[in-house]
């Protein structure tokens, strides 16, 4: 294996594992397709839904 392969397999795997982070502590989501977020959004940035609601971690 290349040493690109490699180091581009170790950022691949960075991203999924902050991206799995970032959802986890997510203060926002939505009630129609999941996404969740930190942000309180008017309709969800990601269908248009209405439903946007604080997760039960959110103060």
């Amino acid at each position: 294996m290349g040493l690109f392969e490699k180091l581009g397999r170790q950022v691949e795997q960075f991203k999924q594992t902050a991206k799995k982070t970032a959802e986890e502590n997510a203060s926002y989501r939505c009630q129609a397709c999941h996404e969740r977020f930190d942000a309180d959004y008017d309709r969800c940035p990601e269908c248009g839904a209405e439903q946007v609601t604080p997760t039960e971690t959110a103060e």
